[in-house]
């Protein structure tokens, strides 16, 4: 179990999801919006059967991860972000994400996904893909924050994204923010703020 912070100051908890959490997986499936279902499984998904509870919560930890948010207070589950690897390339693994929707914008996707993918890593995962809605932009948004991703069209409505997972990615971030801190203390950050908007003024 990891302890985190959110931007906003919320402090959560990030653990592996166990077999016995399918009843909070239920129950927090349940909270999501229609919309957030959709994007989730790309169809509308009004209930989880035992069947697809078993399969999201019975993982070896190995070829199929699954790393939960949880609120230490209410011990509520916040959002899931998993991997399955790929049986054609061992190096490469499937990716999901999915946040409550009263915690969506506050940076918990992003943290999950870093998670997830130093945890790829160590099982030998170098390339993380998946199936999103075109329309998705929050995830696409979400994925860049690790790299640079390639997509295609792949009909109906869908992209598929690729991403080369980078080597520490916790440490990426972090050190993304330190560099983002001393550009606050050295009087830098509103250039910084400008070029990250592709802003060329100043």
């Amino acid at each position: 179990m990891t302890d985190v912070e959110l931007s906003d100051g919320s402090l959560l908890e990030i653990r592996p999801l166990r077999a016995e959490d399918k009843a909070g997986l239920a129950a927090g499936f349940e909270r999501l919006s229609a919309l957030s279902r959709y994007r989730r499984f790309l169809s509308p998904t009004p209930h989880l059967s035992a069947r697809q509870l078993a399969y999201l919560t019975e993982v070896d930890h190995h070829d199929h991860e699954a790393l939960v948010a949880v609120e230490p207070a209410s011990r509520e589950g916040l959002g899931i972000a998993r991997y399955v690897r790929s049986r054609e390339d061992p190096e490469e693994a499937e990716f999901a994400v999915a946040v409550a929707d009263d915690w969506q914008r506050r940076g918990l996707g992003t943290l999950l996904l870093r998670h997830l993918a130093a945890r790829a890593r160590e099982e030998g995962i170098t390339q993380i893909t998946g199936l999103v809605l075109g329309s998705n932009e929050p995830v696409r948004h979400m994925l860049e924050t690790l790299g640079d991703v390639r997509r295609r069209n792949a009909g109906d409505g869908t992209v598929e994204v690729w991403l080369q997972i980078p080597e520490r990615p916790l440490a990426d971030e972090q050190g993304r923010l330190a560099g983002w801190m001393r550009a606050a203390a050295t009087g830098q950050l509103d250039t910084r703020l400008r070029e990250a908007r592709g802003d060329p003024s100043g």
